[in-house]
């Protein structure tokens, strides 16, 4: 796993996954965001609602009643940073206080990376993010689909709407309860020590 520190991070107030909307994307390699969302959702309890018509919205108070947001933009991939951007500024959320749950086609199945920074990386979905608030600066969990590279048979975006084969579900299944461990770490004990921790058993 790569970590890639910055500054430190406030509290994070608010957790994205992003995927696209509609029955025939469940369960491909580009929804993984909202796949994670959604376990999330279970394990808290919690029920997502349509939030202004563009996205899906939940949360749940932890102990001390502090808020956390879950969230998945429901426009399409390539718009995902339109209802992110109006929902921090309703919620008066800044850009460093919101995590990213997302898929990325350069990991292999099975791993992942978490970084507090950096670029859209080729992923639409956190070009659109990165281009409505203006910031690259978020912290995020990519998480491996698959190396296309090394995939010749079909072009990129088929590529991501594939569905899993049951050997890759089962890695996939490990990487999401490790998301939704980190998850809960953040919300316990902080994003720089849940990543630091994170990092010590990789």
């Amino acid at each position: 796993m790569t970590l890639t520190l910055i500054k430190k991070h406030k509290k994070i107030k608010l957790f994205v996954g992003i995927g696209n909307p509609g029955e025939k994307y469940k369960n491909t390699r580009h929804n993984l965001g909202f796949d994670i969302l959604d376990e999330i959702a279970l394990e808290k309890k919690i029920t997502f609602k349509k939030w202004k018509n563009i996205a899906y919205v939940s949360y749940y108070k932890k102990e001390n009643n502090d808020i956390v947001w879950v969230l998945k933009p429901i426009l399409s991939m390539n718009l995902s940073g339109i209802p992110l951007m109006f929902f921090l500024r309703y919620y008066q959320i800044k850009t460093d206080e919101f995590f990213l749950f997302y898929d990325d086609i350069s990991i292999p199945i099975g791993k992942y990376k978490i970084k507090m920074t950096g670029t859209d990386g080729g992923h639409n979905g956190v070009k659109s993010i990165i281009k409505k608030i203006n910031s690259i600066n978020f912290p995020r969990m990519k998480i491996g689909v698959g190396n296309f590279e090394k995939n010749e048979k079909t072009n990129k975006a088929d590529f991501v709407l594939k569905k899993f084969n049951n050997i890759e579900i089962k890695k996939i299944q490990t990487v999401k309860k490790i998301a939704i461990i980190l998850f809960n770490k953040i919300n316990i004990v902080g994003i720089e020590k849940a990543i630091s921790k994170n990092e010590k058993k990789q």
